[in-house]
């Protein structure tokens, strides 16, 4: 049904001009239909009419009014006039309908005239044949009378096949017309949805520039993507697509180099790396020089390393809140139930900005993928922790994975299939801060694929927020040893 729908859409057009030329030319035969009926209906009219005149001045004849005007030939002419327009009509409208009807009709106007000779001849003057039997009035006005209406039903057929047709032409003029108006009022409305949605979109990059001018915002990829979609541009929606995945790519590249112990530490003048690890490394072997709590420097060689890679320990409920709250309007536009079960003192290791592209990539990736035959749409996410280990799991009804990449995942396989954009970003990501995923798919009692499922494993601590300072020894190398040493003897 979403195929068909998409083909309307995308033939809308086309399916509009074709039944807008289809009204027109049905229109056009309507009326030609209409006005040969109406030449039919005045042609048997004028039939009638020659005929009654015939009618009348046969029963002048057998009355014997010798003073009638019927039996006058100034009358007897009009007469035979009235037939001959009948034959010219007949040919100029209906020559080759009614070809059978104008030969009968060519008789009618031979048979009326010797009708008319027979009347005006004097009494007892002998036929043409020379017989010395009278003329037989009666008889040829009997077959006058019949070729008249022999004439009259052949017209009256085309009338029927002439009416048959334009009743269908009336009928496919009407479905015609509906149809037309279905489209323009869904091309309406798809034009006006297309509005809304662009003037939405327009108002989310509005917001986006307002914070910080977009730089670091989550939602530019997929405000461009929808924006480029919703306009029917989706091969401008795939280049931009892989153009940002790149992107994105190269950023985390950068990110994983920038924190190296070379970008770390500034070369003095004209020193190089090596020259500054080699002098660090006398200061630690130097056993005269102490690292005092109020020195700058001695504070920053104390750094915990992941302070150094610029790791921190992030809420994760808070965090996917955040980004829920981000896609709140998806959600909601695509009918979807979002079930969500985190504890709010679970933490993760990982880069506030990159844990927030990682959600909102994968989440939007499940709201794409969520369809059901069924109507019901489920997006449900969890989060356990085990130890250092947080577990954060996303499920989705619907579209699951193709077998031949849960293969090549686990190395079974070696398709050219790859994953989905969001989730290639996703895993870029996620190496960056050494969490690992899992793809599998949920089966109902059947077996059969009803949805997917995500698993991401995280690396857990304890918040800064619920921690706090034991112990903190000063010293020289030698000092701190030996203080370690007699602890460790007690």
């Amino acid at each position: 049904m979403k195929m068909f729908t998409k083909l309307l859409e995308s033939k809308r057009n086309i399916a509009g001009l074709l039944l807008l030329a289809g009204l027109v030319f049905t229109t056009y035969s309507i009326q030609e239909n209409s006005m040969r009926i109406k030449r039919l209906t005045n042609f048997e009219s004028g039939m009638q009419t020659c005929f009654a005149r015939v009618n009348q001045t046969y029963t002048a004849k057998i009355l014997e009014d010798t003073a009638s005007n019927y039996l006058s030939s100034n009358f007897q002419n009009l007469t035979e006039e009235c037939f001959a327009e009948g034959i010219l009509n007949v040919e100029d409208s209906f020559k080759t309908e009614l070809s059978i009807a104008a030969k009968k009709l060519s008789t009618l106007a031979s048979n009326v005239h010797w009708f008319h000779e027979d009347i005006l001849a004097p009494a007892g003057v002998r036929n043409i044949a020379g017989t010395n039997e009278p003329k037989d009035i009666s008889s040829r006005f009997e077959k006058i009378e019949m070729t008249k209406d022999e004439i009259l039903e052949s017209s009256e057929q085309l009338k029927n096949v002439i009416s048959d047709s334009l009743n269908k032409e009336k009928s496919f003029f009407y479905v015609s017309a509906i149809l037309l108006v279905l489209v323009m009022l869904s091309e309406f409305m798809s034009t006006t949805r297309r509005r809304l949605s662009n003037q939405a979109r327009e108002l989310e990059a509005k917001a986006e520039l307002l914070d910080n001018g977009g730089a670091v915002s989550v939602k530019v990829g997929e405000i461009i993507r929808t924006a480029l979609e919703q306009n029917d541009l989706i091969n401008c929606s795939k280049l931009f697509t892989n153009f940002h995945a790149q992107s994105s790519f190269d950023k985390n590249i950068k990110n994983k180099t920038k924190f190296s112990l070379e970008n770390l530490i500034t070369p003095i003048g004209s020193q190089s790396a090596a020259a500054v690890n080699e002098k660090i490394d006398k200061i630690w072997n130097n056993d005269t020089i102490g690292v005092m709590v109020d020195n700058d420097e001695s504070n920053d060689l104390r750094k915990n390393p992941i302070e150094q890679e610029n790791i921190e320990l992030i809420n994760l409920e808070k965090m996917n809140s955040r980004v829920v709250d981000l896609l709140a309007e998806k959600f909601f536009s695509r009918g979807i139930k979002l079930d969500v079960k985190i504890a709010e003192n679970i933490s993760v290791k990982a880069r506030s900005e990159e844990l927030e592209q990682i959600l909102y990539h994968l989440m939007n990736y499940a709201i794409n993928s969520t369809h059901s035959e069924s109507g019901e749409k489920n997006i449900s996410i969890f989060a356990h922790k085990m130890g250092d280990i947080i577990t954060y799991d996303l499920i989705h009804s619907g579209m699951g994975f193709e077998e031949e990449i849960l293969m090549k995942r686990v190395g079974l396989g070696n398709s050219n299939k790859s994953l989905d954009v969001d989730l290639l970003i996703c895993n870029s990501l996620l190496e960056e801060i050494q969490a690992k995923t899992q793809l599998d798919n949920k089966l109902n009692q059947n077996g059969d694929i009803i949805g997917g499922r995500i698993k991401i494993i995280f690396k857990g601590g304890i918040s800064i927020e619920n921690s706090r300072l034991v112990d903190l020894k000063v010293g020289s190398k030698k000092e701190i040893l030996a203080s370690f040493n007699s602890s460790s003897v007690i």
